[in-house]
């Protein structure tokens, strides 16, 4: 049984969602790494050509582009270009948004059961800890905008109040 604890900053920087999309410049859908399961996959690929209605780069003649990479490090959603951009990543009105997510708002879909885990625990992270793991706040979240110390953003919650479903199931997950 792995060791968890919660990092401090957790409670001391609040969080903020941009509704409408991340501002330009201001996603967490540039230059990381998407880990998804093959659970993960295979849900993605089902909504496919809905996905593709909202972002036609996906569609390939008659099938669809091939959005994952299986490598040593695991299943992987592969970027889209140089600057590793999500392949779901779509734009409105100057606005960045996930297509899975907004497909799964506007299809009536609870958005867990479709976006990958590791896109729906952003900004959290795991890292080693002692003889365990700490789940904390990845280092860009607030160069993002997604974070600030509490007094920045007042009114809004805690990471660690905006988070508590996705920190239970990190616990779980990671206490094995």
């Amino acid at each position: 049984m792995t060791a968890v604890a919660l990092h401090p900053r957790l409670s001391q920087l609040a969080y903020r969602c941009f509704p409408n999309g991340c501002p330009r410049g201001r996603t967490c859908c540039v230059g990381l790494t998407v880990e998804v399961s093959r659970r993960e996959m295979r849900v993605v690929d089902s909504l496919m050509d809905e996905l593709a209605r909202v972002v036609p780069g996906l569609r390939r003649g008659t099938g669809f582009a091939n959005v994952f990479t299986d490598d040593d490090d695991g299943l992987q959603i592969e970027p889209r270009d140089e600057a590793g951009t999500c392949p779901f990543l779509f734009g409105r009105r100057g606005r960045a948004l996930c297509a899975i997510h907004d497909t799964a708002l506007r299809t009536g879909r609870d958005v867990a059961a479709v976006k990958p885990q590791s896109c729906r625990h952003w900004p959290l992270v795991l890292e080693p800890y002692r003889r365990g793991v700490r789940i904390t706040v990845h280092p860009s979240a607030e160069r993002m905008g997604c974070v600030a110390p509490l007094a920045e953003l007042p009114g809004q919650p805690t990471v660690r109040e905006a988070f508590a479903a996705e920190l239970a199931e990190l616990r779980q997950l990671a206490a094995g």
